[in-house]
């Protein structure tokens, strides 16, 4: 779950999969236009698939009060949730949605130890460098069966991971967010301007639902009871260049 705190106390919460929408919607917006173009979409829209069943029933963190983050989570917890979710992209979308997840996991793990955003226990980073090099032997099989090439996927890859962090910085309330080659900068709490712009017109609007929090559950009985009537949110953001 993706937590964005409120001034009045509250938190939206958006569930990956429904993040992963707005990275769908930006991906079809891309000025350096993705080819293949449908796979690329499919693989935005479905990168966060292993987090459907969690996010169906969000474990509670007695520290806030509130679902578990999306990024609490260790490496032991998400390196098989992750290679389920590989599994399910690849026997439904097709090899080359499902060599993109798979890809984007490997993106994932690099940017938070490699980037510094997390420093995990030795437990949580074997587990992330095992999954990093299974992923580099069965992605070389699934490309060669593809008849391509790393130079032809790795700047999907890339694009893939430029939509989830705008996605992702947009749906977590972030101030300022590297996205890739460009920088995302919030200007309004539903506005934000990247750059360099990347995008095929001069603004864009993206949306997607989220649950509105209205306060901290009191207990893990609490929030399953309440969970199935939250509020709903439609989260409606306008991006634009600088």
């Amino acid at each position: 779950m993706i937590l964005w705190p409120q001034p009045d106390g509250s938190v939206l919460a958006t569930p990956q999969p429904a993040h992963a929408i707005i990275a769908g919607q930006l991906m079809r917006r891309l000025a350096e236009r993705p080819e293949p173009f449908e796979p690329a979409v499919t693989a935005a829209i479905e990168h966060d698939c292993p987090w459907q069943a969690w996010e169906m029933a969000p474990e509670f963190d007695k520290a806030t009060g509130l679902p578990r983050a999306f990024n609490a989570l260790s490496g032991e917890e998400h390196v098989p949730m992750w290679e389920q979710g590989v599994a399910m992209a690849l026997a439904n979308f097709g090899q080359l949605v499902g060599l993109l997840v798979m890809r984007h996991g490997s993106h994932i793990y690099r940017l938070g130890i490699l980037g510094g955003r997390i420093a995990p226990a030795a437990a949580s980073l074997a587990a992330m460098q095992g999954y990093m090099a299974r992923e580099q032997e069965r992605g070389a099989a699934i490309m060669a069966r593809l008849g391509m090439v790393e130079a032809e996927v790795a700047p999907l890859s890339q694009k893939l991971g430029m939509v989830d962090s705008i996605a992702l910085a947009l749906c977590w309330g972030q101030a300022r967010f590297s996205v890739g080659a460009s920088t995302l900068t919030r200007i309004a709490p539903f506005a934000a301007r990247i750059d360099p712009w990347p995008f095929d017109a001069p603004s864009l609007e993206v949306a997607t639902e989220a649950l509105h929090i209205p306060a901290p559950f009191a207990d893990a009985q609490a929030m399953r009871a309440a969970w199935p009537e939250l509020p709903r949110r439609m989260l409606r953001f306008t991006l634009c260049g600088p």
